[in-house]
């Protein structure tokens, strides 16, 4: 620092002496700060503790969590920590390390990673007693000393009484100042002159908290016998059970057809690791949408802990309690439970590894698939990915790895056939081009499908109808303009829903007169359905397809059938879908139509047709994933037939029958088309052939949005080039996205690809130290983006 003279000073010692702790911040603040750690608090302070912060000139408290502590620091100016919120040390050693790698690959600040990690009812403690325990926190010897010297008879009572405690015990504080004849006052006074430490500790009652609270343990699944394994079952399990027994690092892809029995294959898996005394995590796409997965695990062990959005703050944090204290052996849960505090882990299943709502869509934009791959390694223990049709990146990287033996920590396990030799459904194709031929009007049941429903009903078999497109019509068309009505805040259609009737049969359904109200999809903005169109006042005509208008169809030509829609408007939460599949089960419901809600987790030996309207809904769609998802989503709901003794059949139409991806499901072929869809991402450069991020730049106003997205570009092309290796990033932008604009925000794209994962993270790096992320708002990076609308 030069004075006024010009010298230039000595560097300034910092005010205060030390410890110092690094705090990430819980908002977003891109970068530690240290504070001084107050003497009352050194033998306290613990890395992983929630703390609060002075920030900023006016010093506004904030939230933060210890990340280390060291001697010394290297900021001239320090402030002191305010205080420790919880003395509980969220977050352990293993979880700091997995939440600094999500912070730095997917470019998150470390404060935002570490909040995601905590959930807010353990950050607010909701639900929870709390006793105040005492300790002594200075040298017995010492204290000793200081009783013969003080005068104060109530504070040498309290200190007499904490020195007939053994070393590290404590003491409630109500308790302790009775039992001294003394106030409490007495005993926080001792705390101020830093004899004593005062620590808030959490009253929790194994006893009086039950596990896995809102889905009862069936009483059938609990009693039936453990079922007998084949040899593709025995076989897998053979092959796991030295990685378990010494637990170490391994991927291991388990790949079987639907019905295969992958689930029984975990649970052995999964009582392996109990026996030995660990835990396991469970990871499923949607815990609202497997509440069968659920019971099978309930029915096999007797401590399974659940977290998932559906519990009360309550229950919530009670689940983490138990799982932090190592009473739950198995934690079922969608995304975030991967990082649940389990203190002693032995395996990590995700099951239906290729579902694309393991992605977080907020940042940090994790992916719950990857980041247990990474937690895995951080623990040495296996992770096994389960599905019938795997992304096509972990199928590759996996077959690569294991064929080539590049790795030992790959592995594939196949299960190519379903239990008890049960035959897969026959998949027959009905092109829908030849059936408006055959028909005038609007038929979304085609002839052939509408005649094995209804010989499926009377037979006294149930059925399952896809379409995954909810609302009426996906777009209101005036025929005059030539135009259709978008969204004002967003470069998209509005879609048209109907007023709500009855969710399941025995209700009323608007039909005839159209009422009902335009709904965006993206921005959730809502308008009424005109009655012409508001340019030329002509009338307006209804085009495209969506769950309410195949449920009009379904009530016109089956009036006496008894059904039920399963989407997002009709189910408001797990306890809704719970309700539902148990009526469903017991034959209440005869026929579920839905969206892809109900291509997966169901299990009912009773269903014998699985009809699929429009198996081309996806595929126009300008991402380079339509073709695989699309595939998998037709493959994923024809394993719900014919899962019992009774054989299934699914019914599959389209307007594109000689589509690759639908004669491939047509098929129910991976193999083919895992193989043919790579040849192509090879051949243009695509995931899983190279890495990929995405930049999206947002703003109100497009010549800004324009300057703001040219400068982001320039920046990350000065990066490019300043790596030893600059030809192996590939820089594409600023161009629009396929949705130019969404809630009143421009979106423009920056996308760089690179053959490896390690030039990709160099180049981010770089631009994001240098504060472009952060210092131009609206700016969201996705690393290994799942969508690219």
């Amino acid at each position: 620092m030069q004075t006024l003279f010009g010298e230039t000073d000595a560097p300034r010692p910092p005010a205060h002496p030390g410890p110092f702790a690094s705090v990430a911040l819980e908002n977003s603040l891109d970068k530690t700060l240290d504070y001084a750690i107050p003497a009352a608090l050194v033998p306290q302070l613990r890395v992983g503790q929630r703390v609060r912060v002075p920030l900023g000139r006016s010093n506004r408290s904030t939230f933060g969590f210890v990340t280390s502590i060291h001697p010394v620091t290297s900021y001239p100016r320090i402030k002191p920590l305010l205080n420790i919120d919880d003395p509980r040390v969220l977050v352990d050693e293993k979880l700091m390390q997995l939440a600094r790698w999500i912070s730095r690959y997917y470019c998150a600040p470390l404060g935002s990673v570490l909040d995601s990690i905590i959930p807010s009812a353990v950050k607010k403690k909701v639900g929870l007693g709390y006793s105040q325990m005492v300790r002594l926190i200075r040298d017995r010897a010492e204290v000793q000393t200081l009783i013969e010297t003080m005068r104060a008879p109530k504070r040498r009572a309290i200190l007499a009484r904490l020195l007939l405690l053994p070393a590290d015990q404590s003491i409630e504080l109500h308790r302790l100042a009775s039992e001294a004849s003394a106030k409490p006052a007495a005993v926080r006074k001792l705390a101020k002159l830093g004899w004593v430490g005062i620590t808030p500790q959490a009253d929790l009652d194994p006893l009086q908290t039950p596990f896995v609270r809102d889905f009862e343990t069936d009483e059938d699944a609990a009693s039936s016998p453990v079922p007998s394994l084949n040899p593709d079952q025995q076989k897998a399990i053979d092959d796991l059970s030295p990685r378990l027994q010494q637990p170490q690092f391994s991927v291991n892809l388990l790949y079987g057809v639907t019905g295969s029995g992958k689930t029984e294959v975990y649970l052995r898996c999964i009582q392996q690791v109990v026996e030995q005394g660990r835990q396991a995590i469970v990871l499923v796409p949607e815990i609202a949408l497997t509440p069968q997965t659920v019971r099978r695990f309930t029915a096999r062990f007797p401590r399974v802990a659940i977290l998932h959005s559906g519990l009360n703050a309550t229950d919530r944090h009670r689940y983490w309690q138990q799982i932090s204290t190592g009473q739950a052996q198995v934690v079922v849960g969608a995304r975030s439970a991967i990082f649940a505090p389990v203190p002693n882990l032995g395996i990590i299943v995700v099951d239906e590894e290729h579902e694309s709502s393991y992605k977080q869509d907020t940042a940090p934009r994790y992916h719950a698939r990857d980041v247990a791959v990474k937690r895995a390694q951080i623990e040495s223990v296996p992770v096994v990915l389960g599905s019938a049709t795997p992304s096509l990146e972990t199928f590759s990287r996996v077959v690569s790895h294991s064929n080539a033996r590049k790795s030992e920590h790959y592995h594939l396990l196949r299960l190519p056939s379903r239990v008890r030799d049960l035959p897969m459904p026959a998949v027959e194709l009905v092109n829908m081009m030849n059936e408006s031929r055959l028909r005038r009007g609007i038929h979304l049941i085609s002839q052939r499908l509408e005649h094995l429903l209804r010989t499926t009903l009377q037979a006294g078999h149930q059925a399952i109808l896809l379409l995954n497109r909810r609302g009426y019509s996906n777009f209101v068309y005036c025929p005059s303009c030539q135009e259709a009505l978008q969204c004002k805040y967003c470069d998209t259609t509005m879609t048209y829903h109907r007023i709500a009737g009855s969710d399941a049969k025995g209700g009323s359904i608007a039909q005839g007169i159209h009422t009902g109200q335009l709904h965006c999809h993206y921005c959730l903005a809502v308008m009424p359905l005109p009655a012409v169109c508001p340019s030329c006042h002509k009338k307006m005509t209804l085009f495209g397809l969506g769950t309410q208008r195949v449920e009009e169809e379904l009530s016109r030509k089956f009036p006496d059938l008894n059904y039920a829609r399963v989407d997002s408007d009709t189910m408001r939460s797990a306890r809704d879908y719970e309700s539902l599949l148990g009526r469903f089960a017991r034959g209440d419901i005869r026929v579920l139509l839905g969206t892809q809600m109900i291509a997966k987790g169901l299990d009912y030996p009773n269903v014998t047709l699985v009809g699929v309207i429009s198996g081309d809904t996806a595929l126009a769609l300008p991402d380079f994933r339509a073709a695989e998802r699309t595939f998998q989503l037709i493959t994923q709901v024809a394993g719900r037939a014919g899962r019992g003794d009774l054989a299934g059949r699914v019914i599959l139409q389209t307007f594109m029958p000689d589509d690759p991806t639908i004669k491939a499901a047509l098929r129910q072929d991976y193999d083919g088309f895992a193989r043919s869809e790579l040849t192509h991402r090879h051949e243009v450069g695509l995931p899983p052939f190279t890495r990929m991020a995405r930049i999206i730049v947002r703003d109100q106003e497009l010549d800004r949005l324009h300057q703001k997205s040219e400068q982001m570009a320039a920046a990350l092309a000065d990066a490019i080039a300043t790596q030893d290796q600059p030809d192996q990033v590939r820089l594409k932008g600023p161009m629009p996205c396929a949705i130019g604009r969404i809630a009143g925000y421009y979106r423009v794209q920056i996308v760089l690809t690179s053959p490896n994962a390690s030039s990709l993270q160099a180049v981010l790096a770089k631009v994001r130290d240098k504060g472009e992320f952060t210092r131009a708002e609206r700016v969201a990076v996705d690393v290994d983006p799942i969508s690219l609308l």
